[in-house]
C-alpha cells in the first residue's frame, strides 16, 4: 500500500433502497433497504475487503458506487468529482476507469464472443482504434495475465474457469483504470486456481497501482490481500480497521462470530465454533436499533432501541456498538 493520500474512491453516506410493491396497482408499501449509509474510502494503491454474509448487501454496495445500480442517496467521490451528479453521457466516458471483474467466469463472458472480441471491446468503444491495433493490445494483456496469444480467436467454452476468470481480468485491464471491483472474483474457482489468480491480482497491483475493492466470503483470503477491511451486516458496515488489526483485535460480536467461523488448516486441531443463535432479519422489515442485536449474546436494552455510534478503538480502527462506547 502507498503512503497516506487522499482517497480515489470516497463514500459518504450511500443509500440504495428497493422499493417494495403490492397489490393489483403496484403500490408501494415499503423499501428494502440493500444498502443504508455506507460511508468508505480507498486509496490508491489499495484494496479494501468487504466482507460479511450472503445477502447482506455487498454486491450492491459496489454496483452502486460505479453505478451499475442507481444509488437512493449519498455521496461518491471519484478523484475529487461526485460522480453522483454526473449525467449518463458523462458518465460513460468515466468508466474506463472504472471496471468490474465478476464472480462467475462462466457466465460473464459472452460465448458468442471471440476472446479479442471480448477483452478488446472497451478499447473499440473508448478509444475507436483499428482491428489490428486492436488484437495487438488484447494480445500483450493476455500475455500479461498469463495466457498466450494463441488464445486470440477461442471461445469462451474452449478455457477452464481459472483461464477464464484470466480473461475477465484482462478484459478489466484493457483501459487502464484507476480502480477495479473483484466481486467474488475467486469464490467460484478451485482453492489452487484462487492462489494463483490472488498472486496476480497483487502483482498486478504492484505493477499498475490500481485500487481494489475486494469483495469475498472467504477471510482468509480477504486478510491475505487487503490492506484494510470492512465488515458488513444488513446494509452497514459494523467494523473496519486495516487487514492486520481486525483480525487480531475485532471488537464487534458479529465480526468476532464470522473470524471464529474461520477453518483452522490443520487437522489436528479441534476447534469449538460458536453458532450464532436466530435468523438473519430480512432487508425490507430490519430490526430496531443495532441490526445485530436479535443475534447477539452481549445485548443490552439500549440495543434494541437506538443504533450505535462509532466507536474509535484505535487509529482507522472503527467499530459501531453500544458495548464500546
Amino acid at each position: 500500500m502507498q503512503e497516506q493520500t487522499e482517497p480515489i474512491i470516497d463514500v459518504q453516506g450511500l443509500k440504495t433502497y428497493f422499493p417494495i410493491r403490492r397489490g393489483i396497482l403496484r403500490r408501494t408499501t415499503g423499501f428494502l433497504k440493500a444498502v443504508d449509509d455506507v460511508s468508505l474510502g480507498i486509496r490508491p494503491g489499495e484494496t479494501l475487503g468487504l466482507v460479511g454474509e450472503s445477502g447482506c448487501g455487498k454486491t450492491t454496495c459496489a454496483r452502486s458506487i460505479i453505478r451499475l445500480i442507481e444509488p437512493t442517496d449519498g455521496k461518491i467521490m471519484f478523484k475529487g468529482q461526485d460522480i453522483r451528479t454526473l449525467p449518463n453521457s458523462t458518465m460513460r466516458a468515466l468508466r474506463r476507469h472504472m471496471q468490474i471483474i465478476f464472480q462467475d467466469p462462466y457466465a460473464s463472458l459472452n460465448p458468442r464472443m471471440s476472446v479479442t472480441s471480448i477483452v478488446g471491446e472497451g478499447l473499440r468503444i473508448h478509444e475507436n482504434l483499428p482491428w489490428r491495433e486492436i488484437r495487438e493490445r488484447v494480445g500483450d494483456l493476455l500475455e500479461e495475465v498469463g495466457l498466450s496469444k494463441r488464445f486470440l480467436n477461442r471461445y469462451p467454452h474452449e478455457f477452464s474457469g481459472g483461464q477464464r476468470q484470466r480473461i475477465g481480468i484482462a478484459r478489466a485491464l484493457a483501459l487502464k483504470p484507476d480502480f477495479i471491483i473483484c466481486d467474488e472474483a475467486v469464490s467460484a474457482l478451485d482453492v489452487s486456481i484462487q492462489a494463483q489468480i490472488i498472486n496476480l491480482l497483487e502483482d498486478l497491483q504492484e505493477t499498475h497501482g490500481f485500487a481494489y475493492l475486494f469483495i469475498a466470503h472467504d477471510l482468509s483470503v480477504v486478510e491475505h490481500i487487503s490492506d484494510r477491511v470492512a465488515v458488513m451486516y444488513l446494509g452497514k458496515i459494523v467494523e473496519s480497521a486495516p487487514s492486520e488489526e481486525l483480525y487480531k483485535n475485532p471488537r464487534h460480536p458479529y465480526t468476532q462470530a464470522l473470524l471464529n467461523a474461520v477453518p483452522v488448516p490443520d487437522p489436528t486441531v479441534r476447534k469449538e465454533v460458536a453458532r450464532l443463535p436466530g435468523q438473519v432479519p430480512t432487508l425490507a422489515a430490519l430490526p430496531q436499533g443495532c441490526r445485530f442485536h436479535p443475534r447477539c449474546q452481549y445485548k443490552r436494552d439500549i440495543c434494541e432501541t437506538e443504533a450505535p455510534p462509532a466507536a474509535q478503538i484505535g487509529q482507522d480502527h472503527l467499530a459501531y456498538c453500544h458495548l464500546l462506547t
